[in-house]
């Protein structure tokens, strides 16, 4: 009987991933938040979790250039097909990113997000972001206004985990970025299907930001889920049923 050597052996052993999926987070940056996510994906996805400093003020140009930097060393086979996923505050960035993609990207994933400023409002009250305390009490208003009345522990859990190890000054200087981002012109270059998770009970991200995205882009899809503005942490698998559902068809109708 011929032996195999132990990498051989490891990789009859071991599935080829159907896509690499690549997930950038909200705007706690850290990536953290994705862990019931990817649990409930299929083992076949492969997952590269992408994340931003803590600490420091960088520009969604500068966001996009770093998460890029990390997809490069994820050393993706450059045969191989992948999918990104843009979460909340990452939508600019995986927009942009999927706008001057190689042939191997089989699709985008939006969730809970936008192509410019989804609260136009806000613009006039940019002035007093440098004002806003950063305090236990603030973290537990936001955590309240993201779940928006919903259950989920884990996910309460991991927001009172993670926001506190992001800066005030980066957390400011992301909502600034939010405030004046404009990436509607790059939708038009993404050739790519485009998966759109809607939250039904998001008061976060309106509505209006996932229409302008399907006036502007090509061959999108629209999945509306019974959740809050933390769509993949509250409802996971319902989210991962969808995008498995988008993977099948984009990657295994192409193959």
């Amino acid at each position: 009987m011929k032996t195999l050597p132990l990498n051989e052996t490891q990789s009859l052993s071991e599935p080829k991933p159907l896509v690499t999926l690549i997930l950038l987070p909200g705007m706690d940056g850290t990536g953290e938040l994705f862990e019931s996510f990817i649990a409930a994906l299929n083992p076949e996805i492969k997952t590269v979790v992408i994340s931003y400093p803590k600490t420091g003020r960088l520009s969604y140009e500068a966001l996009t250039v770093l998460a890029n930097a990390q997809i490069q060393s994820a050393q993706i086979p450059k045969d191989a097909p992948y999918i990104i996923l843009g979460e909340s505050f990452s939508g600019p960035i995986a927009i942009a990113l999927a706008a001057c993609a190689r042939d191997h990207l089989k699709g985008l994933i939006l969730s809970c997000t936008f192509a410019s400023n989804p609260r136009p409002m806000l613009s006039k009250f940019s002035f007093l972001l440098p004002a806003i305390p950063i305090s236990k009490f603030w973290l537990n208003i936001t955590s309240q206004f993201l779940m928006n009345g919903f259950s989920s522990e884990k996910a309460y859990q991991l927001l009172q985990k993670t926001l506190p190890t992001v800066s005030a000054i980066t957390m400011r200087s992301r909502l600034e970025a939010v405030i004046n981002v404009d990436y509607s012109a790059k939708l038009a270059n993404i050739k790519t299907p485009i998966l759109y998770l809607r939250g039904r009970h998001d008061y976060l991200v309106p509505a209006s930001a996932s229409e302008l995205i399907f006036k502007l882009a090509r061959n999108v899809t629209l999945v509306e889920l019974d959740s809050p503005h933390l769509l993949l942490q509250v409802t996971p698998n319902e989210a991962a049923a969808s995008v498995q559902a988008f993977i099948e068809k984009v990657v295994k109708h192409q193959a």
